[in-house]
């Protein structure tokens, strides 16, 4: 099996990833979004249909984000 990805030079150098930045924030928003279903149910009514707007909406932007920011080649900053 041969892996056509180019591999990472220098792992420490994660913070710099736009890909990997885009995935936390959508995992987050995922999660959140996710766990909603676990609240208890008189709390339901208290959580604002903005706040769900925004979890479900940032998930779904940072997703995409993530996967535009695979494909782009990003400048090294030094």
């Amino acid at each position: 099996m041969t892996i056509r990805e180019r591999l990472v030079d220098d792992v420490a150098e994660w913070k710099r990833w736009w890909s990997l930045r885009w995935i936390i924030v959508g995992a987050f928003c995922a999660g959140a979004a996710a766990a909603y279903q676990w609240l208890p149910a008189d709390w339901l009514p208290e959580i604002p249909a903005l706040v769900k707007k925004i979890l479900g909406l940032g998930a779904l932007i940072s997703m995409g984000a993530a996967g535009v920011a695979r494909v782009v080649k990003q400048k090294p900053t030094a």
